[in-house]
């Protein structure tokens, strides 16, 4: 399997360019469950994770990002826990359950970890992975399954993230924009001066399901990468300038 390492400005920017990457040079792969998927290696470095979080051409709106940033909070978490075993709003797993009221010990690894953060430290790590309950179960299993966070010095922090499985098309899109808020919603109700300075996300296996290939071949066919910022943009949006063909939005910063 073909592994890349994309360095991007924006969440915006490192969607475009993974899935471009991913359509045109993964591996098809047969899972052991029936549906297809196109996949590689990847690790993402994304340097602002503020601007510009969400490109055009993801497949679902803002609102569907804002109730994903909604469900990433330790109140989802008190709520979600609070309901009793057998009711329909319970799913397979829950990634604010699994950071803030972690498997039997109700232990809050997010907000411990950002309470103790000690510059040069590599121990602060969570993970959302719980073997006993997992590796039993033939699917839906997390599929995030750990987090490090490394204090640089008295405010930046860089954020690691670790998939097992990674939905590039429908599930980047959404779960970068809300871990980063999640994140820094811990950081402002412990009074700590954090900034997210980069993101590091890597998944083992990132892919785009054989079902949404073909809406990813519709957007190539009219649109493409940016030179400049890596972005997707319409073809007919690019504006020739003397540093070459870049898109609007860049020429606006120029």
């Amino acid at each position: 399997m073909k592994a890349v390492l994309i360095e991007a400005d924006t969440i915006s920017s490192a969607w475009s360019r993974l899935i471009y990457e991913i359509y045109k040079n993964g591996e098809d792969h047969k899972p052991d469950y029936s549906t297809g998927t196109r996949r590689l290696h990847a690790t993402v470095v994304i340097n602002d994770v503020d601007t510009d979080q969400v490109n055009s051409f993801v497949p679902f709106g803002e609102n569907l990002i804002k109730k994903y940033k909604e469900e990433l909070t330790e109140e989802y978490a008190d709520w979600y826990v609070s309901l009793p075993d057998d009711d329909r709003r319970k799913f397979d797993y829950c990634y604010a359950k699994q950071l803030f009221r972690y498997g039997e010990t109700a232990y809050d690894t997010l907000s411990e970890n950002v309470k103790n953060l000690r510059v040069g430290s590599r121990r602060h790590v969570g993970v959302l992975w719980e073997n006993e309950v997992h590796i039993p179960k033939f699917e839906d299993q997390p599929c995030w399954i750990a987090y490090k966070l490394e204090l640089l010095n008295e405010t930046d922090v860089r954020l690691y993230i670790l998939y097992r499985s990674w939905d590039a098309f429908g599930g980047f899109p959404a779960n970068l924009p809300a871990i980063v808020e999640g994140f820094k919603k811990v950081f402002r109700e412990n009074d700590m001066p954090y900034r997210i300075e980069s993101l590091m996300a890597t998944g083992w296996d990132t892919h785009i399901y054989e079902a949404d290939l073909q809406a990813v071949e519709k957007i190539f066919k009219t649109a493409e990468l940016c030179p400049r910022c890596g972005n997707i943009a319409a073809k007919h949006a690019f504006i020739s300038t003397t540093k070459g063909r870049v898109c609007l939005q860049c020429k606006s910063r120029m």
